[in-house]
């Protein structure tokens, strides 16, 4: 394994272990990140957006069957599981209360590293999904 695949699993690490601060500190300053909702502001909006999963899905983990690192990136593929039993803050300021369902949401996710810090982060998953397996939207 690379440095560039150990220090995206790392972050994904102190996702699942609740450790927000640790895995935001991953992200290097001015770094693109990306999700289905579109770019995520470094680092205020990429704190919020882990806090929600973390308070909202304590139990997550990622699932990682698959990487593929060349140079300076690596794409990991895998799923991200959890189960809605806390509050998840939404970005509007509002939030959605526990459900208590599992979710299993299939993602890709992109890093580019640089100097042990993630410059670039694209992620990619079926928002309608995972909405769905909580039951706010369709299955």
């Amino acid at each position: 394994m690379g440095q560039t695949r150990e220090v995206a699993e790392k972050y994904f690490r102190h996702i699942e272990k609740g450790e927000v601060a640790a895995a935001v500190a991953l992200v290097a300053p001015g770094a693109e990140f990306l999700n289905p909702l579109g770019a995520v502001p470094v680092p205020d909006g990429v704190r919020e957006m882990l806090n929600g999963y973390v308070s909202g899905f304590p139990d997550n983990r990622f699932e990682v069957k698959n990487a593929l690192e060349v140079g300076d990136q690596v794409a990991l593929e895998g799923d991200w599981v959890g189960t809605h039993t806390g509050p998840m803050p939404l970005p509007g300021g509002q939030s959605v209360p526990a459900t208590n369902r599992p979710v299993r949401a299939p993602f890709v996710t992109i890093f580019r590293v640089s100097e042990g810090r993630i410059v670039s982060h694209r992620s990619y998953w079926d928002l309608a999904g995972f909405l769905g397996q909580l039951g706010l939207g369709p299955k």
